[in-house]
């Protein structure tokens, strides 16, 4: 099985239920936390790791937090990963 077939599995597989609720905004959401957890065993099972990292990056003079998730396959060093930016509001 190659990396994009062990992410279909993935994203078949998993099931991350929103328990937590905003009671400020009446909403439920997952955490972070949650998803890691329900995704372990799937990444056992298909011999992957999930690997999260975050980083402070400068873009045109604003500061953004650049969170990063990678998916490593065990088996072949093969990597699938993707990030996203938030930017960091600044108290004046």
């Amino acid at each position: 099985m190659n990396i994009r077939e062990k992410l279909l599995v993935i994203q078949q597989e998993l099931k991350a239920p929103k328990n937590n609720k905003n009671v400020f905004g009446d909403f439920n959401y997952r955490s972070c936390e949650d998803i890691q957890e329900a995704v372990k065993p799937i990444l056992n099972k298909i011999k992957a790791v999930l690997v999260l990292s975050d980083e402070i990056v400068n873009i045109g003079g604003r500061f953004y937090v650049k969170a990063t998730a990678t998916l490593c396959d065990v088996e072949s060093d093969e990597q699938i990963n993707n990030a996203a930016y938030i930017l960091c509001v600044q108290n004046v």
